[in-house]
Formats: C-alpha cells, structure tokens, sequence
C-alpha cells in the first residue's frame, strides 16, 4: 500500500473519528489493485458512533467507512458467515491495522483470519433445491425467450445464481460484483474460462446452444434440474 493512502487514513481518522478505537485499512488500497475509480475502504471500531456505512470525499479520495462498535462487529462476521459475503471479515483479516488505542485490533484480526479461513456456512439440502429450482426456472425463461434485451437480463439472474449455488454448496465464500467472478475463478479457473467462453459465443452470434448445455451439464453436479416435486413451505 502506498504511503501517501496510510497518510490520508490516518488523517481522516483523526478529523472525523477521533474516538475511534481500531481502524483498518482494506480493499484495493492494500491489495494493490489502484484504479483512477478506487476508494479508500475503512473499518472503524468506534463505540461512541452509530454503526453504518457512510461515504466521503477527503483529500481528493472517495473512502467508504464502516463503522461498528465491536458487538455489531462480531454479529456481521457471523451475519457473512451466513450469507456468504465475506466483505467486513476480509478487509479486518487482510487489512491494515492503522489504530489499535487499546490493543484489542490485533485480536479481531486473528479472529477475522480465523473466520475467513473457516469459509462461510455450507448450503443444506433445503437451500441447494431452492437454487436448482430458481436455476431451471431461469433457463426455461432464457432458452425460450427471442428477445435479445430480455435474455440478457435472465442469464444475469442464470449466471450469478449458479455461480453463488457453486460456491456456497462448496463452502466458498460468493462476493459481490467483481469479487463473485474472482471467487468462482479461484475455486476453479477452467469451469469459469468455459463460461466465459460459452457467454461470449452467445453474445456474438445469438447462439445459446453450448452455454444452456454447459449449464445444464454443471448443475448436474447437484442432482440437476428440479420443478416436479419442489416444495417451499412460506412463513
């Protein structure tokens, strides 16, 4: 990370949360990702704030803070270990530890890679279904649609979909945005190279004939299909 963002963070710290507790510095500031679009990612420890996200221009930087006290620290970690989300934990175990007032930030950051290592909750039967089913939805819908615009917008729900039933019934984290396509293709870089592959033919010649078939041939790694027989029972 370069020196000129610890400066700025530890600036902007001191302006806005001088309260603050433990700060870390994540993102594409640590993992040396920059772009002209990258913002400073910060999660504060502070007890005497509200928790939330709240968003900044400093210095001629976006930064986005995340502030928790440390209870609404500890139940998001264990809220992404549900959903599979693993933004706050990754950026607490990755991240750099730029304010540690009373020691307690080294101990959270054991605890983040500790947790980040675990991976999130593996999918049950029940879940995985529910995916199967919302996948076989999505191709009935996008093998019979003849409407260009229209199908794109269904093999986003068909991709991102089986992509998160992948992963999750895996015990992988998902990510959003950018993040899903990095975690699908650390899990396994070929199946994410044939979807690329098999995405882009449709996009150039209309033709959905290899992408429905390498979906269906990848969702039968989980018993297939499902409509006959599913049942969602609602609260």
């Amino acid at each position: 990370m370069r020196d000129s963002i610890k400066r700025i963070a530890q600036q902007f710290i001191a302006s806005h949360y001088p309260e603050s507790d433990s700060v870390w510095v994540g993102g594409s500031a640590v993992s040396g990702n920059l772009t002209t679009e990258s913002d400073i990612d910060l999660v504060i420890i502070d007890e005497t704030e509200t928790p939330r996200l709240e968003c900044f221009h400093f210095l001629g930087w976006k930064i986005e803070a995340f502030i928790f006290t440390a209870l609404s620290l500890e139940f998001e970690f264990q809220t992404a270990r549900y959903v599979g989300m693993p933004t706050i934990i990754k950026m607490c175990a990755e991240g750099l530890l730029i304010k540690d007032k009373h020691g307690n930030g080294e101990e959270v950051q054991r605890e983040a890679k500790k947790l980040y290592e675990q991976g999130p909750q593996l999918w049950d039967e029940d879940r995985i279904n529910e995916a199967r089913y919302q996948i076989t939805d999505y191709l009935s819908d996008f093998r019979s649609s003849e409407d260009f615009e229209e199908s794109l917008f269904i093999l986003n729900k068909l991709i991102n979909t089986l992509t998160e039933l992948i992963l999750r019934a895996n015990g992988h984290w998902v990510g959003e945005g950018k993040w899903k396509v990095r975690s699908l293709k650390s899990y396994d870089k070929e199946m994410c190279d044939k979807l690329f592959k098999y995405t882009k033919t449709y996009m150039n010649t209309n033709d959905k004939t290899e992408l429905i078939s390498f979906i269906q041939n990848t969702l039968e790694n989980y018993s297939g299909e499902l409509f006959v027989g599913y049942k969602k029972f609602f609260l």
